[in-house]
């Protein structure tokens, strides 16, 4: 386990503050957002493990995340003695699937979003159901869809969903310990390829579709509407004040829209946690087209909907070759590892990296596909490694954002967050590979800050736009170097032909 406290803006020993948490993959964080004006108060980060039992199988503990949860929020008292919280909002990792029995105990581990075990019922769900999906899901089905993992589930442990009494996503597993009550909002429904986006609800016959008893669907509520009150054990556990109201929150892509600011058409949010999400706030009735690896998913704000591009290895791809390095010798901490990119010229020396370690998902839905360096020589250094890792996450990003511009999305700001954003280099090299303008926000932890505006929204009815927009702080603006243009061009170019032929690599062994 690990903890991480920062004391951001305390202005005062008693304070009101909104709490956000968000069940990340790697990690919970905690942030306490200050009311009238004094944004992030203090942020807790506590870490949990994640369990491979196969290849391609990842799991997760829930008692992991109440653990982690709990002791984060221990932490949070100690950084800001006598704040006072008046309400707690909700955000986690989206496609991680929860089974509770008819008692309320668990049934084993949560299957979460990187595990690719169901890929053949994926596969099978598109052949039979593929209209159905698209037309009224707005869904490309894949491996990572919690309705995939149901269909695999009754495919291969029939005997636990037989025994299961209600099925709750990361998060809400979090909110029915807190409250007692299980409910989920529309952004997990729609990320899991559940949802028909006309009626807001449960789409018909999903249940069917997967092999499973529709009983154990949760209903669907707003995100900012209050569910349920911290109860007597919850405040024990916490340390929350007994009957705080709480609120669902939405899934880590819809809460960290809420949180960069991309609540209004035009602002484009991109971060680099352990995947990369590239989001942009679209009228919930602008046309959407499905079949480039982009994902539809239900905004906080009823009237939006989130447009979401996704880099399955975005900021794992730069900790992985720390990790590698280290591990092979080096003793260089992360921020001077980051920095050798610095030493690297545009396009890497030739080197082209694809970030597929965990496979594609923007634009190639192909979750068995790998990642590698092409170009490698004998006069290949390791700043060359650093640079490209950084380019290759980029231009994967850069694809997701043309294919927004292709389906006539309006992008106006740019604004990046997460850890991977705290490097200055990859954000200068964002800027460059886009050939647009991006600005660091000044809080990076976006999920977390967008639960707690949710909240904050549902406790005083004001509009999340508005608390979003009022938050304080200008952020860091990177502007794209002048003369960059050319080597990020012909980079970029290497860089697909690489991932293409990844992807007719897979395409190929799967039709053998």
């Amino acid at each position: 386990m690990t903890t991480r406290v920062v004391s951001l803006r305390a202005k005062s020993r008693y304070m009101q503050a909104s709490i956000g948490i968000d069940i990340g993959t790697s990690a919970v964080k905690v942030v306490a957002l200050g009311r009238d004006g004094y944004g992030v108060l203090a942020e807790t980060t506590r870490a949990y493990p994640m369990a491979t039992p196969r290849p391609g199988w990842v799991e997760q503990s829930p008692e992991d995340w109440w653990r982690a949860t709990c002791e984060a929020l221990a932490e949070l008292y100690q950084a800001v003695p006598g704040i006072e919280i008046v309400a707690v909002g909700l955000s986690g990792q989206v496609n991680g699937l929860v089974l509770l029995d008819k008692q309320d105990r668990l049934l084993g581990n949560a299957i979460i979003w990187l595990d690719a075990r169901a890929e053949a019922q994926a596969e099978r769900l598109k052949k039979q159901h593929g209209d159905i999906l698209t037309g009224q899901a707005a869904t490309d089905i894949n491996a990572i869809s919690v309705l995939a993992k149901l269909a695999w589930l009754s495919d291969n442990e029939p005997e636990n969903l037989r025994k299961a009494g209600c099925l709750l996503f990361v998060k809400d597993y979090i909110l029915w310990r807190l409250t007692g009550q299980k409910c989920t909002d529309a952004s997990e429904v729609t990320s899991a390829g559940m949802l028909d986006i006309k009626t807001n609800n449960w789409l018909d016959g999903v249940a069917a579709m997967a092999g499973f008893d529709p009983a154990l669907l949760p209903p669907i509520r707003p995100s900012t509407r209050i569910v349920g009150a911290i109860t007597d054990l919850a405040a024990r556990e916490t340390g929350l004040p007994l009957d705080t109201p709480v609120v669902p929150g939405a899934g880590d892509v819809a809460a960290l829209a809420v949180g960069c600011g991309a609540t209004t058409p035009g602002i484009l949010g991109i971060t680099l946690g352990t995947a990369g999400h590239v989001v942009l706030s679209a009228g919930s009735a602008k046309p959407f087209i499905t079949g480039q690896g982009l994902w539809r998913v239900a905004h906080a704000i009823p009237s939006q909907a989130v447009w979401l591009g996704l880099v399955m290895s975005g900021g794992l791809s730069l900790t992985w070759l720390h990790r590698t390095m280290t591990g092979a010798g080096s003793n260089l901490d992360f921020e001077n590892f980051a920095a050798l990119a610095q030493e690297s010229e545009p396009g890497s020396a030739g080197i082209s990296f694809v970030p597929f370690l965990e496979g594609s998902a923007t634009p190639y839905a192909q979750p068995t596909a790998r990642g590698s360096f092409i170009g490698l020589s004998s006069s290949t250094r390791a700043c060359h490694l650093v640079q490209a890792v950084m380019e290759g996450v980029a231009f994967n990003i850069r694809q997701c954002v043309d294919i927004f511009d292709t389906l006539g999305a309006e992008v106006v700001e740019i604004r990046m967050a997460e850890g991977g954003a705290r490097v200055d280099r990859w954000c200068q090299i964002m800027a460059d590979v886009l050939q647009r303008p991006v600005t660091r926000l000044e809080y990076l932890n976006t999920s977390s800050l967008g639960a707690a505006l949710m909240a904050e929204a549902g406790l005083s009815g004001n509009d999340i736009a508005e608390l979003s927009a009022s938050l304080p702080g200008d952020g860091t603006r990177f502007e794209p170097a002048l003369g960059s243009a050319t080597a990020y061009t012909q980079a970029y170019s290497r860089y697909r032909d690489g991932a293409e032929a990844e992807i007719r690599r897979v395409s190929t062994a799967l039709r053998r």
